[in-house]
């Protein structure tokens, strides 16, 4: 705290900045729009930086790559993430982001209470407002320090009070931007055949084995998974197979991908547009936010019927 408030001091940080808490608020872009409520979603970007002014964390992939902190594995872009601080992580209080270990800490859940859509804000905060006693490491080169004080760049770009509208509302878009008039299969999925099968076969049902190549991405193009070596080594990442992948129909999966190779046929390519509620839904995975819909490009190998048990 010694050190902090030297800080403080040194940099001329207005004493009407304080709040009662021990965060400094320094509004640098007043919004217009809506303040966060407790349980809205938020659509937000930040850095986070030591006071001497190293960036730890940004989801800009600009500022991320000059400060040596780049993930080739991480969604850059806006973070997407519930406006709550109830889950105990790390010791300390805050809600994971993206799936990653960057938390909603103390001092951004208050500095975004003074906050509306479209305003730009600076946060100081002593560590009893961050990350305390623990620290944070990211890698084996970046770690926040127990009992570090830090700042935080944060702009609010959209309080969501409804993820789902907000999330059709991207799925529409993007639909008919890119498929005008495409309809819906079973009010579940969108599918677009891109290339025939080569062998003109009955469609598999439930229970059926298939054997499938897939490219998995989310709206933006992230891709988030992907079992195709090729496009594996363009992206320049590892992920966890490049085997064909197998697949029950009806279990296993999420169930827009089952219900994606129920309309395909052997040697066939397409691709699935599937929205969050028949996906992940409301439960972040890794590097997947919730309420995301999922792109999904297969190539149907092959597939196997499974015989049903004889009756004893």
């Amino acid at each position: 705290m010694a050190k902090f408030n030297a800080w403080i001091q040194v940099k001329n940080i207005p004493a009407e900045a304080l709040k009662p808490s021990g965060l400094y608020y320094i509004s640098n872009q007043e919004g217009t729009g809506l303040s966060p409520e407790k349980g809205d979603f938020l659509v937000y970007s930040i850095k986070e930086k030591s006071l001497s002014g190293y960036v730890y964390f940004s989801n800009e992939y600009v500022t991320a790559k000059l400060y040596d902190n780049f993930d080739i594995n991480f969604n850059f872009g806006p973070l997407f993430t519930k406006y709550e601080i109830n889950r105990d992580y790390n010791a300390v209080e805050g809600y994971p982001i993206n799936s990653v270990s960057l938390l909603m800490v103390k001092g951004v859940y208050e500095g975004l209470s003074y906050m509306k859509e479209g305003g730009k804000a600076t946060l100081i905060m002593p560590s009893k407002l961050a990350y305390g006693r623990s620290g944070l490491t990211y890698s084996q080169t970046t770690r926040i320090s127990p009992y570090e004080s830090l700042i935080y760049e944060v702009e609010l770009i959209k309080v969501v009070k409804d993820p789902r509208a907000y999330e059709n509302e991207l799925l529409q878009t993007y639909v008919n931007t890119n498929y005008p008039g495409l309809e819906m299969v079973n009010d579940s999925i969108y599918y677009v055949q891109l290339s025939p099968p080569t062998v003109d076969t009955v469609t598999v049902a439930k229970d059926s084995i298939v054997y499938v190549y897939f490219k998995g991405k989310l709206l933006n193009g992230y891709v988030f998974d992907t079992n195709i070596d090729s496009v594996a080594k363009k992206l320049g990442r590892t992920f966890s197979s490049t085997d064909s992948l197998t697949v029950t129909i009806g279990k296993e999966v999420i169930k827009g991908f089952s219900l994606a190779l129920t309309q395909m046929k052997k040697g066939e390519w397409g691709r699935a547009i599937i929205p969050s509620y028949s996906g992940y839904d409301s439960i972040a995975q890794k590097s997947i936010p919730p309420f995301s819909t999922l792109i999904y490009d297969i190539y149907f190998v092959d597939k196997e019927i499974v015989p049903a048990p004889k009756s004893k």
